[in-house]
């Protein structure tokens, strides 16, 4: 499923198995379009009104939402799927570049917020990008899941055939 936004139901892939169907799914995740302003949890609710059975849910997010991660999570887990969190940050978001003053824009609301000394941010900033990181790692193994954070601009293939195969995730 990828949710977006609060209108309208989410787009949804039928149920696929094995790998005759990652042609199917790479075909799905290529046409998603990223940001919206739902929060993860009422997305995940609205997904999960169209999920029966057992498995793995999948959740691609920057997880940068004012929603309730810990509710989403539980919401998956208690669906009876094993969450598999991955967050997608883009390079700007992993290590920003600033310095003087500065304005940021958040890209999905619009809002802004005037900043100075921005070299002095960055360390703060950094310092709870990991510790979040961190949260979410843990939010997803209370839950029998797993987490890890990527680049937008890792290629897939490594993701995939290499990342996720080291950790475990595929095989």
């Amino acid at each position: 499923y990828c949710f977006n936004s609060s209108e309208g139901a989410p787009e949804r892939l039928a149920p696929c198995v094995g790998r005759a169907s990652m042609m199917k799914l790479f075909r799905f995740m290529e046409r998603v379009e990223a940001g919206g302003d739902e929060p993860v949890e009422a997305g995940i609710e609205s997904s999960l009104k169209y999920h029966a059975g057992r498995g793995v849910a999948v959740v691609l997010s920057d997880f940068l939402t004012f929603g309730d991660v810990r509710r989403a999570f539980n919401l998956i887990f208690n669906a009876g799927l094993e969450v598999f969190a991955v967050q997608v940050l883009a390079p700007a978001e992993i290590d920003p570049d600033l310095t003087g003053d500065v304005r940021l824009v958040d890209s999905e609301t619009g809002g802004a917020l005037d900043v100075s000394s921005a070299g002095d941010l960055l360390d703060l900033y950094q310092e709870y990008r990991v510790a979040y990181e961190g949260q979410l790692a843990v939010l997803s193994q209370q839950r029998s899941g797993r987490f890890v954070s990527i680049s937008s601009e890792d290629r897939l293939e490594w993701v995939l055939f290499d990342l996720f195969r080291r950790r475990g995730w595929l095989r």
